[in-house]
């Protein structure tokens, strides 16, 4: 049996930061757990960092010269659902362990997660739990930060990113990408669209945006209250002490 690691919470907790530190640290490779990363050019509305790059012949973003994978591997308005990133996760667990490498899973997609750190049973579009096909040991870190920071740094990347989601979204709709697509991709692209299609005015746009990530926010953060056993960590040295005491 082998070890994994899992880094889950909030958006706007710090992690990715928290998982590069740590697999620079551990010689590890991390998998992203992000419903809408997935997609190519969903960039500045998915949170999206490092560049575009290759490992072993697969698209990854490079991080500070760590791979992060399953981010860009499907392209806006196809279809990728939860068995599909589950599939490709448990291949990629397989190849980085019979490597000698520490699979470190970052994202803020809760459901992702716990599909694979539970053992959820792909196939046929329903789940169910089978703890057999579990042959890991995971240790599940969540960075603790207080709500009212989250809630601040969401409303001002609203702010912050906005002009230039619109002209993401602008340039995506060019292409041929439907606006009820990215409508039902939802947050970002959702207000974005409503901007573009003269729904909302740029103020509102952003109020309404403001107010669905913060609601995403309290889901996210309610969704680790009644799945896993998620560590809360409040430096990144605590998380490292935890981590060298699991993979010891």
């Amino acid at each position: 049996m082998y070890k994994l690691i899992a880094i889950v919470g909030p958006t706007g907790s710090g992690k990715t930061k928290l998982a590069v530190f740590l697999a620079k640290k551990f010689n590890a490779v991390i998998i992203s757990a992000d419903s809408r990363q997935v997609y190519r050019g969903l960039d500045i509305g998915t949170n999206k960092e490092g560049v575009l790059g290759q490992w072993k012949n697969n698209p990854v973003r490079i991080i500070d010269s760590i791979p992060q994978l399953l981010i860009d591997v499907a392209n806006p308005g196809e279809r990728f659902t939860l068995n599909d990133w589950l599939t490709q996760a448990r291949n990629w667990l397989k190849q980085i362990n019979e490597m000698g490498q520490l699979p470190i899973i970052v994202g803020g997609t809760g459901l992702y997660a716990t599909a694979l750190l539970e053992g959820y049973q792909p196939g046929g579009g329903r789940f169910a739990k089978n703890n057999q096909e579990v042959d890991f040991e995971s240790l599940i870190l969540m960075p603790d930060v207080e709500r009212q920071v989250l809630n601040q740094r969401s409303d001002e990347r609203c702010v912050r990113i906005f002009d230039a989601l619109v002209a993401e979204t602008e340039t995506l709709l060019v292409s041929g990408i439907s606006g009820d697509w990215l409508d039902k991709i939802g947050l970002d692209y959702r207000y974005a669209v409503y901007h573009i299609r003269g729904q909302l005015s740029r103020e509102e746009a952003i109020e309404q945006f403001q107010a669905a990530s913060r609601a995403y926010i309290r889901r996210q953060l309610t969704w680790w209250r009644h799945h896993g056993e998620p560590i809360l960590v409040s430096s990144i040295k605590q998380a490292e002490l935890r981590a060298e005491k699991f993979l010891d």
